[in-house]
């Protein structure tokens, strides 16, 4: 289907405002201060889910600064899941507060307590930084799971875009020497990051390659902040998508855009896990882009859309544990 209306009304938009700077055409801290500039403009705090209680939590140590941020939904229930989320922005831009739009809707709506990561950025933290941080987070979470959600069965990763990639990285490498997850959560992931190879895998990367927000200079962009040179493209905890082994993984869902260059990443993983007998439920958003989430504020169908997602969070959430 063509773009949503309202989405090619704000992709004109923003084709003709300067204010709006892709990360190709600035440094690293133009970069972040667009991100989250970005972010405000598309849904402004008032626009957002609303929850019973945020707060912070320092984790850092020895090993580097991190911290989390906690939500809390309005309920009386006095269990529920919990949600370990990574932003996106690349591996390079993001923090708690861009990734506060998305953690709210999923504490608000699955409803569960939403433990928001802010994992350290590239290029000043290359990889594997971040999934350091993440284990990291997920270990406390786990370590403290009675004042959180309250159920130890029903913890899951999630993130989007880059953070997408960290949360399967999780899922995969938790294996055995984490808990069990119960559920992974990859909105718009990147998950190949061959993209000279993946080009000839995913059709997406060409046919979107630009126009749609993100394109794919940003994502070659993002993948040379975030790897140390001569890193190994094809190692599952860089690129996800090219595990071999697929089995044990914890449910997923997977929702991908249909005017995202990334889009065909995530189906084809949602193929591959499904075929490796993991329950798998995927949201093809169609007319929509990388980055729709951000923009619910602006864009109806994005909002709409995230709702069928997190339906689909919550009953995975809720098979967990029946």
């Amino acid at each position: 289907m063509p773009p949503d209306p309202a989405l090619a009304d704000l992709l004109e938009t923003m084709a003709g405002d300067s204010s709006f700077t892709r990360p190709t055409e600035t440094d690293i801290a133009g970069a972040r201060i667009s991100h989250e500039a970005d972010a405000l403009r598309f849904t402004p705090r008032e626009k957002r889910s609303s929850v019973a209680d945020v707060s912070e939590v320092d984790l850092s140590n020895s090993h580097g600064k991190l911290r989390v941020r906690i939500y809390r939904p309005h309920t009386e229930r006095t269990t529920l899941p919990t949600i370990v989320w990574y932003h996106g922005g690349g591996w390079t831009t993001g923090s708690l507060e861009t990734g506060d739009i998305l953690a709210r809707a999923l504490c608000h709506s699955a409803p569960a307590v939403v433990v928001s990561v802010a994992y350290r950025l590239a290029p000043e933290h290359r990889w594997p930084a971040a999934i350091e941080d993440a284990a990291r987070a997920l270990a406390w979470v786990t370590d403290n799971i009675d004042e959180l959600g309250g159920n130890e069965a029903s913890i899951a990763v999630g993130g989007d875009s880059a953070g997408g990639n960290v949360a399967a990285v999780i899922a995969q490498t938790g294996r055995e020497a984490g808990p069990q997850l119960a559920a992974q959560i990859l909105i718009y992931p990147f998950l190949d990051l061959d993209l000279q190879e993946a080009r000839q895998r995913y059709p997406s990367l060409t046919e979107n390659a630009a126009g749609y927000y993100v394109t794919l200079d940003d994502l070659r962009w993002c993948v040379g902040n975030y790897l140390p040179i001569g890193a190994d493209l094809t190692d599952p905890r860089i690129s996800p998508s090219l595990q071999p082994d697929l089995s044990g993984l914890p449910a997923a869902v997977i929702a991908v855009a249909e005017y995202d260059p990334l889009r065909d990443q995530g189906i084809v993983y949602a193929d591959a896990v499904r075929g490796s007998s993991v329950p798998v439920t995927l949201h093809k958003g169609l007319g929509l882009i990388h980055g729709y989430c951000d923009m619910l504020g602006v864009v109806t169908a994005a909002r709409f859309e995230l709702e069928r997602v997190i339906d689909s969070v919550s009953n995975t959430l809720a098979a967990s544990v029946t």
